[in-house]
C-alpha cells in the first residue's frame, strides 16, 4: 500500500482539465464528465476538511444541575461497538448520581422483545436502547412505558424517528449521522481514485433498515464519480471469525475491486493477516467506520487505509444529555437527532492506538454543561 503522505497528496490534488478543457482523467486514465469532475472536487474538499482534528460539539449549559437518584435502564447489543456506546451512557448516568441497570440482547428480535417486556414490568425513569427491530413491532411496550412517564431515547434506530408525542422522545446515531459516516468513506475513496473506482461494501443485511443510510451515503458518493459498488453480505455473528476469509474470497473473485468499505470497523478484525496471506495487501485499500483501537493500529501499521472515527462512548453521553433535558423539561431543538462528531483517520493523523477515537475531552464538555465535576 502506498505510504499515506503520497496518498493524501493524490487525494487532495484537484483533477486537471484536458487540453480542450472539456474533460479530465481519473486515476485509471478514463475521461471524466463534468458531473464526475464536480463529484471528485466535492469529495476532495470534504476529505480535506475531515482529516483535520475536529473538536467536540458544544453542549448548551443546563440552567441548573440535573436531579439525582433517577433510574436508567440501558438495553445494548453484543457487537463490540455497542458496548462502547452503552458504556459511555453508563458512566455519564453514574456521574449524575443515577442508578443504572444494563441489559444486553443476543442480537435476535426475540431476545430484544424479552428484555423490553422485562423493562415494562418495572418502568424506570428513563430508557436508552439500541434498536434491533422497528418500533412498530414494539409499539405496545414503548407506549406503556411512555404512559408510565419513562423518558425514552433510541440509539442507532432501525429507521425510526422521534416524535413530539412519543413514545420515543429522541434518537442518537440516527439516519443523518449514519449517512454522513458512509458519505465520508465514499469521500476517501473518490478523493484517492480521482474518478471512477470499483469498490465493495461489506455489511450484515439483517441490519439493512438501520444500516441502509450508511450504504446509501457511501454508494451515492462513489457512483456520482462514476464508480461501482458491489455488495458482500456477512453476519455480525462472524466478526473476528469468517468475515476476513469472506472478504478475501470476494476480492479474489473480483480482481478489479480496489477499495473495500466496511459497514463497521469491527469487521477488520483479522482482515490484515488474511489480506497479507492472499497477497492482496498492496492491491486493495480498506476503509471503515466506527473506528476502534485496532483500526487505528492497523492504519498506523499501513494494513488498513482509512477509518471514520465517530462518537462511541460520546454517543452514550449524548443520549444521557437528551434524557437530562427531557427530564428537566428543556426543549431539545436540533439535538433531538443531531449528526454527531466524525473525523477521517489516516496514517498521517493517527496519534494514539490505545482506545477508539472519540471527540476530544467530550466528557468534560458534557459535565461542564451539566454542572457536575
Amino acid at each position: 500500500m502506498a505510504v499515506l503522505s503520497s496518498g493524501i497528496a493524490a487525494a487532495l490534488a484537484l483533477a486537471g482539465c484536458g487540453a480542450g478543457g472539456s474533460a479530465s482523467a481519473g486515476a485509471g486514465g478514463a475521461a471524466l464528465s463534468e458531473t464526475q469532475r464536480a463529484a471528485v472536487k466535492a469529495a476532495e474538499a470534504e476529505f480535506a476538511a475531515y482529516i483535520k482534528p475536529r473538536a467536540a460539539d458544544p453542549v448548551p449549559a443546563l440552567p441548573a444541575a440535573p436531579p439525582t437518584g433517577k433510574t436508567l435502564t440501558i438495553i445494548g447489543c453484543p457487537i463490540p461497538v455497542c458496548a462502547k456506546v452503552t458504556g459511555g451512557a453508563t458512566r455519564a448516568a453514574r456521574k449524575l448520581g443515577w442508578k443504572v441497570t444494563s441489559l444486553q440482547n443476543d442480537n435476535t428480535p426475540q431476545s430484544f422483545l424479552t428484555l423490553l417486556n422485562q423493562v415494562v414490568q418495572n418502568p424506570p425513569d428513563m430508557l436508552a436502547y439500541i434498536g434491533l427491530v422497528r418500533n412498530s413491532s414494539v409499539t405496545a411496550q414503548l407506549s406503556k412505558l411512555h404512559s408510565d412517564g419513562t423518558k425514552i431515547v433510541e440509539i442507532a434506530p432501525i429507521g425510526d424517528k422521534p416524535a413530539p408525542a412519543g413514545p420515543v422522545d429522541a434518537t442518537v446515531i440516527a439516519e443523518l449521522h449514519k449517512r454522513q459516516s458512509g458519505r465520508l468513506m465514499g469521500d476517501a475513496v473518490v478523493a484517492d481514485a480521482k474518478g471512477p473506482a470499483d469498490t465493495v461494501f461489506v455489511w450484515d443485511p439483517s441490519f439493512a433498515v438501520g444500516w441502509g443510510p450508511i450504504k446509501d451515503g457511501y454508494s451515492k458518493i462513489v457512483k456520482a464519480a462514476g464508480g461501482s459498488v458491489g455488495i458482500l453480505e456477512v453476519s455480525n455473528h462472524n466478526i473476528g471469525k469468517t468475515i476476513p476469509s469472506q472478504i478475501v474470497s470476494y476480492l479474489q473473485a473480483h480482481p478489479s475491486v480496489k477499495y473495500v468499505a466496511l459497514a463497521v470497523g469491527d469487521y477488520a478484525a483479522g482482515l490484515a493477516a488474511a489480506k497479507q496471506a492472499a497477497g492482496l495487501q498492496q492491491k486493495v485499500r480498506i476503509t471503515s467506520r466506527a473506528a476502534n483501537a485496532t483500526n487505528l493500529q492497523d492504519i498506523k501499521d499501513g494494513t488498513e487505509w482509512t477509518s471514520i472515527g465517530e462518537e462511541n462512548a460520546a454517543s452514550g453521553y449524548r443520549a444521557v444529555d437528551q434524557l437530562v433535558r427531557l427530564e428537566m423539561g428543556i426543549p431539545l431543538g436540533s439535538r433531538i437527532e443531531a449528526v454527531g462528531w466524525h473525523q477521517i483517520f489516516t496514517q498521517g493523523n493517527v496519534t494514539q492506538t490505545a482506545t477508539a477515537p472519540e471527540p476530544p475531552d467530550y466528557a468534560a464538555v458534557y459535565e461542564h454543561a451539566w454542572h457536575v465535576g
